[in-house]
């Protein structure tokens, strides 16, 4: 239990005994620490879920600017280096996008380049 709860529970305690309290004042101040206490305790327990973005941005403005013909170096120049490179195929280089927010997967992008003897030759 946190300090600021072991505040309102003491001066719960404190103001239920004290001997000038009625007993409607006593229920009332009991119900509004008591409602205190679970707003405090429901905002703690709250988690902050930030957006997480991975991968390339791809910007459409940006994937635009790719062409077929276009060698490595001018892609990587565009679109920095790709996430993911096959060993098995150096000739394909896949760059791929995607975020989430508070917990659940908000948007994916994928962008997939063939080279044919160092350019580009299909863009999907």
């Amino acid at each position: 239990m946190n300090s600021y709860a072991r505040m309102i529970m003491y001066l719960l305690t404190c103001y239920a005994d004290s001997p000038s309290s009625t007993t409607v004042t006593k229920n009332i101040m009991k119900q509004t620490l008591l409602i205190t206490l679970l707003a405090t305790v429901l905002v703690a327990c709250s988690s902050y879920k930030p957006t997480v973005r991975q991968g390339n941005a791809l910007d459409p403005a940006t994937v635009a600017q790719i062409k077929v013909g276009m060698n490595k170096t001018d892609i990587m120049r565009i679109l920095g280096s790709p996430l993911m490179q096959d060993d098995f195929r150096a000739n394909r280089w896949d760059y791929l996008y995607y975020s989430i927010e508070r917990g659940r997967r908000s948007a994916q992008k994928s962008l997939t380049l063939h080279f044919q003897n160092g350019v580009v030759s299909h863009i999907n």
